[in-house]
């Protein structure tokens, strides 16, 4: 192996540790628990915790809503009724209805279409319970992806132009 094989060797191998470190960078970022936010009404004696994830919603990418709805004083489970769910901006209106709840907790799914705030309606319907719940989902606004603006790809395409430059000059040498 001559001195520019292992020169090429190297580059490689710290254009491969690059890439990692910035991957592991990526991946180990700050975790953080979704907002839980909770609705009660005291005459129906319920309590409806609301949760979300992703905790910042992407357009057109399903963010999972999830539901519990327990007895407001015990803090058990209500069980065995239907449930609907209506998502609207104000301008777009979806539902997911009848959804059956055996044992009080409960998710959907959903794609918001667009950014700003969006309104969570639910309402809980059983033999002995009539209620309403109400809950905000924010979808942040989203620009287009650039690759000018992002360092990790502005790195490993300067990286990559290095080497394919290194490669360049190796090969007009031998010739």
């Amino acid at each position: 192996m001559n001195y520019y094989q292992q020169i090429l060797i190297i580059l490689f191998i710290i254009l491969i540790n690059v890439v990692l470190q910035l991957g592991n960078s990526q991946i180990f970022g700050d975790i953080t628990d979704s907002r839980v936010q909770i609705w009660t009404n005291s005459r129906e004696n319920i309590k409806v915790q609301f949760t979300y994830l992703p905790e910042k919603p992407i357009i057109d990418t399903f963010t999972i809503m999830n539901f519990s709805v327990q007895n407001l004083n015990t803090g058990e489970h209500i069980k065995n009724f239907t449930a609907k769910v209506v998502v609207t901006n104000g301008q777009r209106l979806f539902k997911f209805e009848n959804v059956t709840v055996p044992d009080g907790d409960f998710s959907v799914k959903y794609l918001f279409p667009d950014d700003g705030t969006h309104q969570v309606l639910l309402r809980i319907n059983s033999k002995s319970i009539f209620a309403l719940a109400s809950f905000q989902v924010f979808v942040p606004h989203q620009s287009p992806p650039s690759l000018i603006r992002d360092d990790t790809n502005v790195i490993i395409a300067v990286a990559i132009i290095a080497i394919i430059s290194i490669v360049v000059v190796i090969m007009l040498k031998r010739k």
